[in-house]
């Protein structure tokens, strides 16, 4: 008979904050008797953690740690390890028998967390590898600890002879892992991030802020300008909350022609090239509403959020008039109908049932745009998103709340779609007033939308719809650049907007003309 030892251990974690390390940057001593108001410096930690009694061989002990930002002030963060065994005798244990690590540290997130070791030292740090702005939290930097099965005991056994019957004893001598206490010690430290460098004398990079990757898409950095940023990808808008629409962030793609093009309206996802689609191209990503069946309340709604490509037609597909209604108006009904069923006079152009397939109605919003000044009738872009998402009602909607907003399949291109193009340094004049973005004054050609506003089959730019109303008229982007209102019955460029379903990615192509884009639903 042989008695089997158990191993227990007792398991111990320290958190440590240090935040107090660059007050310092922040103070001013002067003979003068001025004031010096500094910014508030804060820093939060989210820990989760239960020490056990008894930490076997294989137990999995849940340990998480994330830092948050509470201050005012950027931040850099930096985690320092500490690992130590302590047998049950007293002594001092390596942290590996032979080739097993005792305690096996699961470290995750290794994209946003580099490990530096400490020439000498027996521990070693952990640094954010992006700036920390006040509000934001780091991923985790762990997730468990585990006990590695493979470790021994350290026993001494005896043997008993009863009747023949040998009976093996063994007890822990108190010099192994057996009975010993394992302490990790995680010791946060953050500094002011224009510091970071010279506080912790380190030459580890910390970049301005995480990049951002969506569906396959990458996003430049929220802090990044366009003409030192990446131009071929999109770039972050921060929008504060509307009559309609929470605060937000989406992304968009700006500037003259950056890659987003893809490859669309295909006869087949599996064969996806330019003699069996057509080129369209991204505007951006966007948190979408869209109402569904409330499958707990038959016959009730329920509104649901998903974050979703929005795609608009590489080139316009005719010139058509629209009624300052949108939810009446006959240019939505062919939209919706011929366009989207590929029927009648849209039989040859319309989209085609592979397309139907990964497309999703979306809500679109439909506030009507107020006046701003003489000389600037609609104010900013950022303006023009607002009361895009506002309560405003078109002069022919009755008084209809309801028709602040549409469900559908097709729509148009908000204005704001439009001249967010020239934000981030693009032009400043179409962004922060679009009534003055004149192609004559070489500005509107810097917005690859405008660009592209030409009958499919031509090369001429045109006026172009554009989804909100001012007044009784309804408004375009002319082609000359600048954004006016108009009148319903004139004939302008028509160029199809849709939102495609949340389940669908990138899985090829980079975005350029030369290399669109492949779509394809998630596995």
């Amino acid at each position: 008979m042989k008695k089997k030892q158990s191993i227990i251990v007792v398991l111990l974690i320290a958190i440590i904050g240090v935040a107090g390390i660059t007050i310092a940057y922040f103070s001013s001593t002067t003979t003068f008797e001025n004031v010096f108001e500094t910014p508030e410096y804060g820093t939060k930690y989210i820990e989760k953690f239960t020490s056990p009694d008894n930490w076997l061989p294989g137990d999995e002990m849940e340990k998480t740690l994330q830092v948050t930002n509470s201050g005012n002030v950027d931040e850099a963060v930096r985690v320092k390890v500490e690992e130590s065994w302590v047998s049950k005798k007293g002594t001092t244990l390596p942290l590996t028998q032979g080739d097993n690590v005792a305690a096996l540290i699961n470290f995750i997130n290794n994209d946003d967390w580099t490990k530096v070791e400490v020439d000498g030292e027996n521990y070693y740090y952990y640094y954010y590898n992006y700036k920390l702005a006040p509000g934001e939290t780091t991923s985790k930097l762990l997730d468990k600890v585990t006990f590695n099965p493979l470790i021994n005991a350290s026993t001494t056994c005896s043997d008993t002879v009863v009747d023949g019957v040998i009976t093996r004893t063994c007890n822990s001598n108190g010099t192994g892992y057996d009975g010993a206490t394992y302490t990790l010690t995680l010791t946060v430290e953050t500094v002011q991030y224009n510091k970071y460098q010279e506080v912790w004398n380190t030459n580890v990079n910390i970049l301005p802020t995480k990049e951002i990757v969506v569906f396959g898409l990458h996003v430049n950095p929220k802090s990044a300008t366009y003409e030192t940023g990446d131009k071929h990808q999109m770039f972050a808008f921060k929008h504060a909350a509307t009559a309609q629409t929470p605060a937000q962030t989406d992304y968009r793609y700006i500037g003259n022609n950056p890659y987003n093009y893809v490859y669309f309206n295909c006869n087949s996802l599996d064969n996806q090239n330019t003699s069996t689609c057509e080129v369209w191209r991204i505007i951006g990503v966007f948190d979408v509403e869209r109402e569904i069946d409330d499958e707990e309340n038959p016959g009730q709604k329920i509104t649901i959020t998903e974050t979703r490509m929005k795609l608009v037609r590489g080139s316009l597909i005719k010139n058509d008039s629209l009624g300052n209604d949108w939810t009446i108006a006959t240019l939505k009904t062919f939209l919706n109908e011929n366009y989207y069923n590929r029927k009648g006079e849209a039989a040859s152009y319309g989209l085609k049932a592979s397309t139907r397939g990964i497309i999703e109605e979306a809500k679109y919003y439909l506030g009507a745009l107020g006046y701003n000044s003489i000389n600037d009738p609609f104010g900013s872009t950022e303006r023009i998103y607002e009361q895009e998402r506002g309560s405003k009602l078109c002069s022919s909607c009755g008084g209809d709340n309801d028709k602040l907003k549409w469900q559908g399949n097709v729509g148009l291109m908000y204005p704001s779609d439009m001249y967010m193009t020239y934000a981030n340094g693009v032009n400043s004049t179409c962004y922060n007033n679009p009534h003055k973005c004149y192609k004559s004054a070489g500005l509107a050609t810097k917005g690859w939308i405008f660009n592209t506003n030409i009958l499919q089959d031509q090369s001429t730019i045109v006026n172009t719809w554009l989804l909100s109303t001012y007044a009784d008229r309804v408004l375009a982007s002319f082609e000359n650049g600048y954004l006016n209102h108009t009148f319903s019955s004139y004939s302008y460029g028509v160029r199809p907007v849709v939102y495609l379903s949340s389940d669908i990615q990138i899985i090829d192509g980079d975005g350029s003309s030369g290399n669109p884009y492949k779509l394809q639903k998630a596995q």
